[in-house]
């Protein structure tokens, strides 16, 4: 996808963050956005700020795990807007939990928007983005998708399955001319970790986490530009930021090697606790 312009982005997860980030960077370049998200007030307020860049915006609160909703949120979209050019599957959240304290419930509400929430967004967009002239889909892994984490099973899980539907979906669309982007930012300054914060098992030390990503993190409309050059050049998979580059490399070359120092860590924390 050369331009943007005049062509129609969908963003979940679009009330703040990378996705909001995505929405005005779009907007900004001529792109008509619908943006959806559980927080009405977030929504309402990515919309005035997208409002100010011209060009039609819809907003859409819609829980991206429930089915029937995804579904009416795709003809919504295509009634207003006419059609899609680029589904941007964005919203996610994560629980700084051992696996032991994790609930089901836990479980299922991750599963429900970091997977879910991808394969339904591409399960209902598709057959419209399959009639556009030019389309991209962009699926929002992380650099946890990369390897297990401490305090993260279920991130990890969630966002490997992410980078392994992007591949799949990659293969099967590139005969069509749909392209398929898997992004791994590694830390962003978002509020993904403030929104479940207290849900942690150790909230001071997830707090601690989070301010450590506020001085340290890439900012959200850095990362945005990143993955839009992606798309642009119908990249399969982009990693977003230093730490997720060298979390990568450093998998690659010690695949097994690079969990003993981190299960050390862990096992010391564990004796002092």
């Amino acid at each position: 996808m050369h331009s943007f312009n005049n062509k129609v982005a969908v963003v979940t997860g679009g009330g703040s963050g990378i996705g909001r980030a995505l929405a005005l960077a779009l907007a900004e370049q001529g792109c008509h956005l619908a943006l959806a998200d559980i927080n009405s007030d977030n929504l309402k307020e990515s919309q005035q700020l997208v409002g100010h860049l011209g060009g039609n915006c819809s907003v859409h609160c819609v829980d991206v795990g429930d089915a029937e909703a995804m579904a009416a949120f795709a003809e919504e979209v295509v009634a207003f807007h006419g059609q899609v050019n680029l589904l941007i599957n964005n919203a996610g959240i994560t629980l700084q939990k051992t696996f032991s304290n994790h609930s089901l419930q836990d479980w299922q509400r991750i599963l429900g928007v970091n997977v879910w929430g991808v394969i339904l967004g591409c399960k209902y967009f598709l057959p419209h983005l399959l009639k556009a002239d030019e389309a991209h889909i962009v699926n929002l892994s992380s650099m946890a998708g990369f390897m297990g984490l401490p305090n993260q099973s279920s991130y990890c899980a969630t966002k490997s399955a992410v980078q392994g539907l992007s591949e799949s979906l990659w293969a099967e669309l590139t005969g069509h001319g749909i392209g398929v982007t898997s992004v791994h930012p590694g830390a962003i300054r978002t509020n993904i970790i403030q929104s479940t914060l207290s849900e942690s098992d150790n909230p001071e030390v997830a707090k601690k986490n989070m301010e450590m990503v506020a001085r340290m993190g890439m900012p959200a409309e850095k990362a945005a530009q990143i993955i839009l050059r992606a798309v642009k050049k119908k990249q399969l998979r982009v990693r977003v930021g230093k730490d997720a580059v060298v979390l990568d490399w450093l998998k690659r070359m010690m695949p097994t090697l690079i969990h003993f120092p981190i299960g050390k860590i862990v096992a010391k924390r564990q004796q002092t606790a």
